[in-house]
């Protein structure tokens, strides 16, 4: 695919944000990131591997079917949002995540192994095996400690000396939510190229547009991918396809909030419960005990009638 071309040199004043399909709805992103140009794609994986300080520098891939296949009848298949082979032979897995973060570590890991299992060949060498990278865009963090943190990368390691054991296992985790937050004291001349790229995925949260027109200023590749995303935006098709795909994701919403809402309504009654239970048993204590202190009473009365008893007798 050619470049786009850009030949209104004012486009961005007439651009209208809110028609544009929102990156963070999996449909978008990967129509976007995974299909026609893969410019963008190689931008924001530079982007990526920069913020973490690794040493690889993408110029040129190819996207590949996004499934994982079954190993056995017991396993689920995986459909990743993008899958790809980058030109050193690493290959890159990408999902888009607005909800089960709790689960997602582990998905992540199962993504890996299933992957790195289909890349081996019968008669090769495990030496020469290339590494498999995840990349997680999620709305949130693992831990509260890492909840500013928008960017976490993870690898084999060990825990004495913390020397990475193997690149072969290779996993970040981009914490959206996060960017949005520090956003709120932005200032885009000293932003990070992943930062850049953010700034548009996550533009439906960002209140002043200005931002995202100056990075389309400043970086080509987002200009480019701005107005790519625009012309998507338009196409009746591309539109409708996402706009079912935003409502099954707020009806999940929807249907997640209601299960959260009956367990902690389950759970005020469990422990509304228990509240009464504990009163019960402190009633019984109580009365135990005024029940004791009556018996040693009366152990007392006849212990002074008995005695009373014996002088009279003698």
């Amino acid at each position: 695919m050619a470049k786009l071309t850009i030949k209104d040199k004012n486009w961005l004043d007439n651009l209208d944000f809110s028609q544009l399909m929102d990156l963070r709805i999996d449909y978008a992103f990967k129509l976007l990131f995974a299909t026609g140009e893969t410019l963008y794609l190689i931008s924001l994986l530079n982007a990526i591997f920069a913020s973490a300080g690794i040493v690889r520098t993408v110029k040129s891939l190819t996207i590949l079917t996004p499934n994982l296949e079954k190993r056995s009848e017991h396993d689920k298949l995986s459909i990743l949002d993008v899958r790809a082979k980058l030109d050193d032979g690493s290959e890159v897995l990408i999902e888009m995540h607005l909800y089960d973060l709790l689960d997602l570590k582990y998905k992540t890991i199962r993504s890996w192994a299933w992957a790195y299992g289909e890349e081996i060949k019968e008669g090769e060498k495990y030496l020469f095996q290339q590494p498999v990278i995840c990349i997680s865009f999620i709305n949130g963090a693992f831990d509260k400690k890492d909840a500013n943190k928008i960017h976490k990368c993870c690898k084999i390691s060990d825990i004495e000396t913390h020397e990475i054991f193997t690149d072969a296992l290779e996993l970040h985790y981009i914490n959206m939510k996060a960017f949005i937050k520090a956003m709120e004291t932005a200032d885009m001349a000293n932003k990070t190229m992943l930062e850049k790229w953010l700034a548009l995925i996550t533009e439906k949260d960002i209140t002043d547009k200005s931002l995202i027109k100056a990075i389309c200023q400043q970086e080509e590749d987002i200009n480019m991918a701005v107005a790519e995303l625009e012309l998507k935006s338009m196409d009746k098709y591309e539109r409708q396809a996402y706009k079912r795909r935003r409502e099954d994701i707020m009806l999940y919403f929807f249907n997640m909030d209601n299960k959260d809402k009956q367990i902690a309504e389950q759970e005020q009654a469990l422990a509304e419960k228990d509240v009464a239970l504990a009163e019960k048993d402190s009633a019984i204590a109580e009365k135990d005990k005024a029940l004791a202190e009556m018996k040693a009473a009366f152990a007392e009365q006849a212990k002074q009638l008995a005695e009373l008893t014996a002088k009279k007798g003698d």
